[in-house]
């Protein structure tokens, strides 16, 4: 009687896990079964920590996605609005330190860049405005001088 008990659990489980519905991504659309998915998506590593923990409404990508290092902490901080790159993306390294940080409108760059070394000393600062170079690009060495700078006019 343990046995046919024992079977009917493993065939029942067996049956709810291929009936589970994971999340899919086609075309840059998710979707559980045949319908576009919202709410929190988290995509974990092999150790079980999560990997990505993105927010979707409609099956797109809408506010803010977290990335991940396997160990756990936090490697990007991304923005989105309706599956576009919009808002503040900001990387760390390994060491919790701040090294980028990028502005996009729309799914174009568009704003003030900035660009830090492992130790958080600022090397770059860009802009752009709709996805085009803009402003004054900045290049400074490790002891914050700028050693170049490079104009990009308006079109």
């Amino acid at each position: 009687m343990k046995k046919i008990g024992l079977l009917i659990g493993i065939l029942f489980l067996t049956i709810f896990t291929a009936l589970a519905q994971d999340i899919k991504e086609i075309d840059g659309i998710y979707y559980k079964g045949d319908t576009p998915f919202t709410g929190t998506y988290t995509v974990k590593f092999d150790n079980g920590k999560p990997k990505i923990v993105m927010n979707l409404v409609d099956g797109m990508k809408e506010g803010e996605t977290n990335v991940y290092f396997q160990n756990g902490e936090l490697n990007e901080i991304r923005s989105y609005r309706k599956n576009a790159m919009d808002g503040t993306w900001v990387t760390y390294n390994e060491y919790k330190v701040k090294v980028a940080e990028a502005r996009y409108l729309n799914g174009k760059k568009d704003g003030k860049w900035y660009i830090w070394d492992d130790n958080g000393t600022l090397i770059y600062e860009l802009e752009y405005t709709g996805g085009e170079k803009t402003g004054i690009w900045k290049n400074y060495d490790k002891n914050g001088k700028v050693i170049s700078e490079r104009n990009y006019a308006v079109k």
